[in-house]
């Protein structure tokens, strides 16, 4: 992977904001779920949801796995589940375009 000054600017940062204790990939695991419940309610005033927030801005996996579950209690929430249909529609769309770089 070339390491462009952009992409090291951006690890740098990373690792400025490290913590002593951090919370660990398992701690968001457990947690994830209410930390979306608390902020779909919200303010998220609990240090160990704080800690959570903290984490998710390091770690990709876990800030995508957030993305996707937030997305879909609000969908939840408003009942704006797409049907089969424009789920369908969408994934055929995705698989036919060509992958961004």
């Amino acid at each position: 992977m070339h390491v462009t000054r952009i992409r090291f600017e951006q690890f740098m940062l990373k690792i400025a904001r490290t913590r002593e204790e951090e919370a660990s990939c398992d701690d968001c695991a457990r947690l994830l779920a209410k930390l979306v419940e608390t902020l779909l309610r919200g303010d998220v005033q609990d240090q160990e949801l704080q800690d959570i927030l903290h984490h998710l801005q390091q770690c990709s996996p876990c800030s995508e796995e957030f993305v996707v579950l937030r997305d879909c209690a609000k969908m939840d929430q408003e009942h704006s589940w797409p049907t089969l249909e424009e789920m369908w529609s969408k994934l055929d769309y995705e698989s036919a375009s060509p992958p961004s770089a």
